[in-house]
């Protein structure tokens, strides 16, 4: 429902937020919402995006994947995942909010701007955990982008996130759809089968020579040898780098110190009640009656506030924005139950009190030292492998090849090989230990091409591969594998004799008689079960259990059996269903769960008819011209 949308419609905070929105558009940037003249590849209202512009937001977010993927990630890669179009789908969601949003007269206050930067560990000083600004430029430089542009895009981002996330009620569905939705997940059905078998098929035939040479010619993609590859590689471990590794004890204390603030204190915590009052005497009247017994909330009601209004639950010193409350509330003999104020902060005069104190949280060294030890010797290790590939890259900037930069860094190249990309040798046997990543670059480089340091899946290490030779895919003499084409033609013999056979019993079915009748031709009796949407067995798999329970009662069901060349055929006895065997926490779930989706419609559905408002249209001819070429 919805898909063209639903594409366009992920999020780091929840499912109705839209594709990209924080998370890549704050790395790569958003479209900035500029005329184009001339031919336009996207035109969203009276927003126009030229193929040019397309075409760098392609290459950037391109450039980005390759950056975090080592390199890795090529522009065939980019392709053949789609991202064509969720770019293209990207800027015409996001061309519509914002006209949508400017229609609405929507802004985002720069302090929200700049408190979303200032709180984004993305842009925190690993050191200190706080906001750092050289850190942020360092990210903008990486991306070739200014922090006015960028503080615009983030502006415009939180405005888009705001408007699709007010759209969602977070409320559960109504119970009679639960209930219904409840009674398809407790159907039940009751079944009859019979597994139509080759015994049941006849006698099989044998092939003539000619009859197997033909085979043999019509199927050559079958009896074709896979592409093979022999290549070297270097494998840096962090295992060869951490023997012997060690850190002192006060290099252990120092980063605990550093960081101690940081990582290692939960400042105590209270919840608290606050009121602000205009002026003085209305404030001291409030503390009067709290002082005689009367309760927070009534004193809360009385302003037409709840309790749930007024009350800061778990907070630190830090999280009280009136630095004056703030001192006070968190002074020191001020405890449990106790009342504070009159406080004339920034917004009035604020009365407090203290509802809950949670003491605050040390980790000591002690407990801390093997998980700091640990960290520092995994970025020690990273450093050494580091410097171990600049050694070894020095060498080969002279024109060496990667054989002659291990040995002159003292370390030893693996040769695999031939083998196919599958990890399989000539014959079938599997070549062990081969690291995916190692494999998947192996077959992506040419001959005599080596590759430069590339991190393996696993965070373990890098590698380099230099690939030797690659031995082309080719037709396997008839001779050869004689065998091997009998064995497929007998086995595709007996896969048409029993489809043939399950064809004239539905046939008989279709004629009226039962399946008892049609089995009992083959003096065999139906198999009778009841099965749930979940079920499955030797005979029935997912597939064919689908297609059960998509069947009227009283119909019959065919298709291939789960294990083996049998077919099954099959005839649906009864229908129940049974709601009341579902727990009530689990008819509660459902109803969450069925709010969750009806929330993801309505945010499909908005965006669906702003998109249809502001008319969007796509220049196919023009982006298949664009993402055809070469880069």
């Amino acid at each position: 429902m919805l898909t063209q949308v639903r594409s366009v419609l992920k999020g780091a905070v929840a499912w109705f937020f839209v594709v990209l929105l924080i998370l890549a558009f704050s790395l790569f940037g958003v479209p900035q919402l500029q005329q184009f003249a001339g031919n336009s590849a996207i035109t969203v209202g009276s927003k126009r995006f030229s193929p040019q512009y397309v075409q760098n937001e392609f290459n950037r977010v391109v450039q980005i994947q390759r950056i975090e993927s080592g390199g890795q990630f090529t522009r065939e890669d980019a392709l053949a995942s789609g991202l064509p179009q969720q770019i293209i789908d990207s800027i015409a969601t996001t061309a519509a909010i914002d006209q949508f949003a400017e229609k609405m007269k929507l802004v985002t206050p720069r302090p929200v701007v700049r408190d979303y930067l200032q709180t984004n560990e993305n842009f925190q000083n690993p050191a200190t955990g706080k906001f750092d600004r050289m850190v942020l430029e360092s990210a903008l430089q990486r991306f070739n982008m200014t922090p006015e542009a960028f503080e615009e895009r983030i502006s415009e981002d939180l405005q888009r996130q705001q408007l699709v996330e007010s759209l969602a009620t977070n409320a559960a569905a109504p119970k009679a759809l639960a209930e219904l939705t409840l009674m398809r997940e407790t159907e039940r059905r009751k079944i009859s089968y019979i597994v139509v078998t080759d015994e049941m098929s006849g006698a099989p035939a044998e092939p003539t020579p000619e009859e197997l040479q033909s085979y043999y010619n019509a199927n050559s993609a079958a009896f074709t040898a896979p592409e093979y590859r022999t290549f070297d590689v270097l494998s840096l471990r962090s295992a060869d780098f951490r023997e012997g590794a060690e850190v002192s004890e006060e290099e252990l204390q120092r980063l605990y110190d550093l960081n101690r603030e940081r990582l290692y204190e939960v400042p105590e915590r209270r919840t608290i009640y606050q009121l602000t009052y205009d002026t003085e005497t209305e404030a001291q009247a409030a503390i009067g009656s709290l002082q005689q017994g009367v309760s927070f909330e009534k004193i809360a009601d009385a302003k037409g506030f709840s309790l749930d209004d007024v009350t800061f639950a778990d907070a630190q010193q830090r999280d009280i924005l009136d630095p004056g409350v703030a001192e006070a509330a968190f002074a020191d003999d001020i405890s449990e139950g106790a009342v504070v104020g009159p406080v004339q902060g920034l917004f009035g005069w604020t009365i407090a009190q203290i509802a809950g104190v949670t003491p605050p949280e040390i980790t000591t060294f002690e407990e801390a030292r093997d998980d700091i030890e640990s960290e520092y010797l995994a970025q020690d290790t990273r450093r050494a492998m580091l410097d171990a590939i600049d050694e070894i890259e020095e060498v080969r900037d002279t024109g060496a090849g990667l054989a002659a930069a291990a040995e002159a860094a003292g370390y030893d190249l693996q040769s695999f090989g031939p083998v196919d990309r599958f990890s399989f040798a000539p014959g079938g046997a599997i070549v062990n230990d081969i690291p995916g990543a190692v494999l998947e670059e192996a077959f992506r480089l040419e001959e005599d091409q080596e590759s430069e340091a590339l991190e393996l899946t696993d965070d373990d290490g890098y590698f380099f591969v230099a690939m030797r030779t690659v031995r082309e895919p080719a037709l396997i003499p008839y001779e050869d594998v004689a065998d091997e084409v009998a064995d497929r033609w007998r086995k595709d013999e007996r896969t048409q004799r029993i489809a043939a056979t399950a064809k004239r019993i539905e046939e008989t079915l279709a004629g009226g008689a039962t399946l008892e009748e049609a089995a009992s031709e083959f003096d065999i009796k139906p198999t009778t079960i009841i099965v749930d949407r979940r079920f499955t067995n030797e005979s029935i798999d997912q597939a064919l259990n689908q297609k059960i329970f998509e069947a009227a009662p009283d119909a019959n069901v065919s298709g291939k059996a789960a294990l083996g060349e049998a077919e099954l055929i099959a005839h649906i006895d009864i229908v129940a269903v049974s709601p009341t065997v579902a727990p009530p926490d689990q008819a509660e779930f459902f109803e969450r769960y069925l709010g969750y989706q009806l929330d993801q419609e309505l945010v499909e559905a908005f965006l669906k008819s702003i998109r249809d408002d502001y008319n969007v249209k796509v220049n196919q001819a023009q982006l298949d011209l664009l993402f055809g070429g070469q880069e």
